[in-house]
């Protein structure tokens, strides 16, 4: 039990860091040096806490949180790749079908005042009962 706790503590700081540096480019090593921990050690800690692993958890949360800049705010598409460090325009559209089923365009395309207030999954998830 104490060993959970401890490593529970470890993940709720590495989340806390991720959060603070989502439009970086984040590394299993930057996570490995902020925690103390080999980089393999960390990805068990990770996933026993949370259920996927540390990459699907950064690119998931940078996804979900560039869908909030895609349908309420004016930046291209290349702008919101660029703020959340992916490589390019393809990567983050080629990332962003593969995972939630449609382009950025498409997205972006699809706004309605309902949305106001929804953040992330659920924001994804709205939208995905409404146009399809």
């Amino acid at each position: 039990m104490r060993r959970d706790h401890f490593s529970a503590n470890v993940i709720a700081q590495i989340l806390h860091w991720i959060d603070d540096h989502i439009h970086e480019k984040i590394t299993l090593e930057d996570l490995s040096r902020i925690a103390g921990y080999s980089k393999w050690h960390l990805q068990r800690m990770f996933y026993e806490q949370m259920s996927i692993t540390a990459a699907t958890y950064i690119r998931s949360d940078k996804l979900y949180r560039s869908i909030r800049d895609l349908k309420f705010g004016d930046c291209t598409i290349i702008d919101i790749a660029e703020k959340y460090s992916f490589s390019s325009q393809q990567s983050y559209t080629r990332t962003f079908k593969h995972v939630l089923n449609c382009t950025p365009s498409q997205c972006r395309a699809r706004r309605n005042h309902l949305f106001n207030g929804l953040e992330g999954e659920q924001l994804c998830r709205t939208c995905r009962t409404l146009y399809e």
